[in-house]
């Protein structure tokens, strides 16, 4: 009896584990659907929109609040630990409605952001997160009941997935000082192919980097294939540089071949730069 209970523990704990990896996937690809990605109210703009769309078959419901974080060197966003050293920061300045919101399956909604600027405020960029965090719907009445020993264990785990997502908001004063550089560019090689390229972005100014990163072949004047490329590459103030990495659609041979490598700024939230570097493997 003991030796059957030690198996039905061991087989409850791994299949619970089973299913813990299963949330942590499932909740990059839950149903939610973000219009924009990113909000940036520039020097005059004091409002916009964030169009939710839940494509999900059941309805949801979600909390919405700010949260404040910085980019590390390596291009991981993490929670700033005591943010009230800090500041002033994005989310200080904008109000938004709803708060939180019920959402049916298929269907929509609108959360509205206005800024108010204080006076004062010193020609910048600002930043928050914010996050929309789902709210566990209330368990079924009719579920099965726990079971009450090892032997009773049916394997019916409920696992109810909770989905946290985050977009960058922006509050900006002044016009842009930014420019843009890179630097330390370095083949990753694997049985003398390249696979991946990496490289550091810097930015100078005041105002942060948001942008597409491009790897063509090139011969002569002439650019060839496009062989690697990467959108929506940002770099937050206050963070100087960051490391970025292109994955190369088919791997490039060590055979002296010149490529570009191009960082341009999407000009929807008012950047200008493009930076270019003839590069040889």
């Amino acid at each position: 009896m003991k030796q059957r209970n030690k198996s039905s523990l061991w087989l409850f704990k791994n299949t619970l584990l089973i299913l813990l990896t299963a949330l942590i996937s499932f909740q990059v690809s839950a149903g939610l659907v973000l219009n924009p990605q990113r909000i940036v109210l520039q020097d005059r703009e004091r409002s916009a929109s964030l169009d939710l769309l839940n494509t999900d078959y059941k309805a949801g419901r979600y909390q919405i609040y700010f949260e404040h974080k910085y980019m590390k060197e390596d291009g991981s966003i993490v929670d700033i630990e005591n943010p009230e050293e800090g500041g002033p920061y994005a989310g200080d300045m904008i109000r938004y409605s709803p708060r939180r919101v019920d959402i049916p399956a298929g269907g929509s909604q609108t959360i509205r952001v206005a800024a108010r600027r204080p006076k004062g405020l010193a020609e910048g960029e600002y930043l928050s997160h914010l996050v929309l965090k789902q709210i566990p719907q209330k368990a079924d009445a009719n579920s099965p009941a726990t079971p009450k020993n090892d032997e009773d264990i049916q394997l019916n785990l409920a696992v109810q997935p909770v989905l946290k997502l985050a977009i960058p908001v922006i509050v900006r004063k002044g016009a842009s000082t930014t420019t843009a550089s890179i630097s330390d560019i370095q083949p990753i090689v694997q049985n003398e192919q390249v696979e991946e390229l990496h490289f550091s972005l810097h930015r100078q100014g005041n105002f942060s980097l948001y942008g597409n990163v491009e790897l063509y072949e090139k011969n002569g004047e002439q650019l060839g294939s496009r062989v690697g490329f990467i959108r929506g590459i940002a770099l937050y103030t206050p963070t100087l540089k960051r490391l970025v990495k292109v994955r190369l659609s088919q791997a490039a041979s060590l055979t002296g071949k010149e490529y570009l490598l191009r960082f341009t700024e999407d000009e929807k939230f008012g950047g200008s730069n493009v930076i270019e570097q003839t590069i040889t493997f």
